[in-house]
């Protein structure tokens, strides 16, 4: 049997009319906070901000480069996360890429905003039946019991 999961998001008014979502999660003991991203095929995090969660002999390079986030090409390693937990949904060992988000940081910064440790992408999205209710502000995640 599925069950829901309500996980608040974070809605940041870029420029009038444009928003950025986000929400927090933990990744073993330590809060993680990510932009959410339908158009990322895969949650990915950045290369500085994931060695708070792993030490870097668990990042490693892909042979291939992933495109998106407001690059052409960029260099894409791989991470074994231990655990990552979306509200009570827990995942053990979850695989995510490991990119340079430094651009995407640096245009928060200069917005006034505060930085991301990376992006959920459309992997655990669909994964669990995502719903973004914008009305309420809540991530709603379908999971089995």
């Amino acid at each position: 049997m599925k069950t829901k999961e309500t996980i608040p998001i974070e809605f940041i008014e870029i420029e009038p009319g444009n928003f950025h979502l986000f929400i927090s999660i933990k990744v073993g003991s330590k809060k993680a906070r990510l932009l959410l991203d339908t158009g990322a095929s895969k949650t990915a995090f950045d290369q500085q901000k994931v060695l708070k969660f792993v030490s870097g002999d668990l990042v490693v390079k892909q042979d291939m480069n992933s495109i998106g986030l407001g690059s052409n090409e960029v260099e894409t390693h791989l991470s074994l996360l231990p655990s990552i937990k979306l509200g009570k949904i827990k995942l053990s060992k979850y695989e995510v890429a490991v990119l340079d988000l430094n651009h995407v940081n640096m245009a928060y910064k200069t917005l006034g905003f505060k930085k991301i440790d990376g992006v959920l992408g459309s992997d655990l999205l669909h994964r669990f039946e995502a719903i973004i209710n914008y009305q309420k502000g809540k991530l709603i995640m379908k999971y089995e019991l």
